[in-house]
């Protein structure tokens, strides 16, 4: 595994969704009851930007054309689960939030 810095935990837990780029890869990271996940930061439907979308409990919802994605498994919204997004693995260390992007699970 290769894991790469996404930033101070503390700062990082200050938003319950936000965008992220790491290494040219668009990340929506999610900070929700005290855990952190990761998924591609791009809607399957027409790439809209998921990190700048919102909640709506742990779906993240599409800015674009509303299709929602679960958080933490990147599974579409209840009737569309095969519809999935990619996820991520993520570990703390030493006050640091880091992703192994080659952790990433297929796009269906």
């Amino acid at each position: 595994m290769i894991w790469t810095s996404l930033g101070r935990v503390d700062e990082l837990k200050t938003r319950p969704l936000q965008e992220l780029t790491v290494d040219k890869t668009k990340i929506a990271l999610t900070y929700i009851d005290g855990q952190f996940s990761a998924v591609s930061g791009v809607c399957n439907h027409v790439g809209g930007p998921l990190g700048k979308g919102h909640l709506d409990g742990k779906y993240i919802v599409c800015p674009w054309h509303h299709w929602k994605f679960h958080c933490q498994t990147g599974d579409g919204e209840p009737g569309f689960e095969s519809d999935q997004i990619p996820r991520y693995v993520l570990k703390e260390e030493s006050g640091e939030l880091l992703i192994d992007l080659s952790s990433k699970t297929p796009r269906k």
